[in-house]
């Protein structure tokens, strides 16, 4: 992709200019063909219903995440020390890091399970981006930055919810 301000050549799919710093992050997308395809390039991951996401300490004992998973119905929550994220704990860390081991939650810190330094989006990212970077991750939680903070997650499930009102609309393929 070349930059409209300096002309460099930048590999396709950049965000950025690696020479001046451009945003790219609008430049050569693709276009929706469809409804649905539209939905995909065009909705914001801020649009969707997410709530606040549940937040923990890496010292707190993993039982107490899961009991607030439990209690808020969620499958992850975010580890912060202060106001900065330094992890995500999802159901899937704690079932293949933990479970089946007779390990007493209680005496497990949430940093023991956590992935750290977690891949985080933003809210004006398109479902597009949510999706490549799950699949390329292999994520299926990941936090959205609003001001810097990470304060909600987007999971799968939420974007697979939102697109799937618009499947209907799809042309029947052709015989």
């Amino acid at each position: 992709m070349i930059c409209p301000d300096c002309k460099a050549d930048n590999i396709p799919g950049a965000d950025q200019c690696e020479s001046c710093g451009t945003d790219l992050h609008s430049f050569d997308l693709p276009s929706a063909e469809d409804t649905f395809t539209h939905h995909l390039l065009h909705d914001r991951l801020g649009d969707l219903d997410v709530p606040e996401a549940v937040g923990v300490a890496p010292d707190e004992p993993v039982a107490l995440a899961v009991h607030a998973m439990q209690q808020r119905g969620v499958e992850c929550v975010l580890v912060r020390e202060g106001d900065r994220l330094v992890g995500i704990l999802t159901e899937s860390d704690i079932l293949m890091k933990a479970a089946g081991d007779k390990q007493d939650l209680n005496a497990v810190a949430v940093r023991q399970l956590m992935s750290g330094d977690p891949v985080c989006l933003r809210e004006d990212d398109t479902l597009a981006v949510a999706l490549h970077e799950m699949s390329v991750g292999g994520f299926r939680h990941i936090p959205l930055l609003a001001n810097g903070r990470a304060g909600r997650v987007v999971s799968i499930q939420d974007v697979f919810r939102h697109v799937s009102t618009f499947l209907h609309e799809q042309p029947a393929p052709a015989p």
